[in-house]
């Protein structure tokens, strides 16, 4: 099979664009984990026009492994000048990477990646992100045994190897965690909220008004950016780019599961977790276009089985006080409410020590296991 001579050439034209979103569709046939995402919205994270490359913010180069006549792998290199700029780093990174079991083929990827990202002046390789941080990025090294929750990632155990065997090693490594949502946790955190409260009186929670989206989302983008601003590998995101995540968000929201909290009436947090929609994006297999698929993707998606706290942040003065536990509380009594019957908290970088207690509330075990890796060029 590895046998046909092996190239690594650019993307070239729409055909090429199309070769590169759809070759998971065949090195992914018959596994049951895997959940093929929406094409539209893969080449969407594509397109240079999309906000993530705006205003000289990032660029990318698309790259395909050619054996003989078949696609044997995929590779995207990015330079990420908002990163970059952020941190006084020179990093590049890789991402979509995807590859038959073939060392030849990932070798020869990575090092097309390697070599686009050192022509823009870059002295690490760091991946895999898809195109970063704020989106889905990290290989999953453990935890193959179920299928990934919403916009987390999902590959073979074997991809690990291919990575490392190119002389990729680990940088940080991204854990999920995973409880049932149940009573246990609740009177807990009921009990700690309550001494909170009562220890913060200007303190307020409320769910989001999707009414007010334009500005709900003005709030969560100022907290976002501040409270992660410390946090390895975060970049802030423009005005621009983080309206166009929120908006593909919006038709998930629960707007009981988007909390805000202030403190004195000043923004200070917010927690937001989303319905699993993965079985439902499983049954429309990358397409909204077939209708009976889209039936009955909605009918699945009606069944609250799982969430994903996706992320809860609180801006650094406002950290410590138990705040986060008022948040764990209300979403906590939402989740119940509603019927859901599990929840991941994802990601969690390895050593945020603040955000592995917090989930240790809800009686939250290890589940997966991400993996950064990085290269110096």
């Amino acid at each position: 099979m590895n046998d046909a001579p092996l190239r690594v050439a650019p993307v070239a034209g729409g055909a090429d664009v199309g070769r590169f979103i759809s070759l998971p569709w065949r090195l992914y046939a018959g596994d049951p984990y895997w959940i093929p995402p929406l094409k539209s919205q893969v080449r969407a994270l594509l397109d240079p026009r999309h906000a993530f490359y705006r205003a000289d913010a990032a660029a990318r180069e698309l790259f395909l492994a050619w054996r003989g006549g078949r696609v044997a792998g995929r590779i995207a290199a990015i330079v990420n000048r908002a990163h970059n700029r952020f941190h006084g780093d020179r990093w590049g990174f890789f991402g979509f990477f995807e590859c038959e079991d073939d060392q030849a083929a990932a070798v020869a990827l990575v090092e097309a990646a390697a070599d686009w990202v050192r022509g823009q002046g870059c002295d690490t390789l760091v991946g895999p992100c898809n195109p970063s941080t704020n989106y889905e990025c990290g290989l999953l090294v453990e935890g193959f045994d179920a299928h990934p929750r919403v916009m987390m990632p999902y590959n073979p155990p074997r991809y690990a190897e291919l990575l490392e065997q190119c002389g990729l090693a680990k940088a940080k490594d991204l854990l999920a965690f995973e409880s049932e949502v149940h009573l246990g946790s609740f009177d807990r955190l009921r009990r700690v909220a309550e001494k909170t409260r009562r220890r913060e009186p200007t303190l307020t929670v409320r769910s989001v008004d999707l009414r007010q989206f334009k500005r709900e989302a003005a709030i969560i983008r100022d907290i976002y950016n501040s409270a992660w601003e410390r946090n390895w590998g975060f970049v802030p995101t423009s005005e621009a780019e983080f309206d166009l995540l929120a908006k593909d968000l919006k038709p998930l929201v629960d707007p009981r599961l988007l909390q805000i909290a202030f403190l004195g009436g000043e923004p200070a947090a917010f927690l937001l977790a989303l319905p699993d929609v993965n079985p439902a994006l499983a049954v429309l297999n990358g397409s909204m276009a077939n209708p009976f698929r889209l039936l009955k993707a909605m009918l699945v998606g009606r069944k609250r089985e799982a969430l994903r706290l996706i992320t809860m942040g609180v801006k650094e003065i406002y950290r410590r006080r138990g705040i986060e536990a008022v948040l764990f509380f209300e979403g906590l009594k939402a989740a119940l409410e509603r019927g859901y019957r599990r929840c991941e908290y994802s990601w969690i970088l390895e050593d945020n020590e603040l955000a592995l207690r917090t989930v240790r509330l809800m009686d939250a075990e290890l589940s997966k296991v991400y993996r950064i890796y990085a290269r110096p060029l």
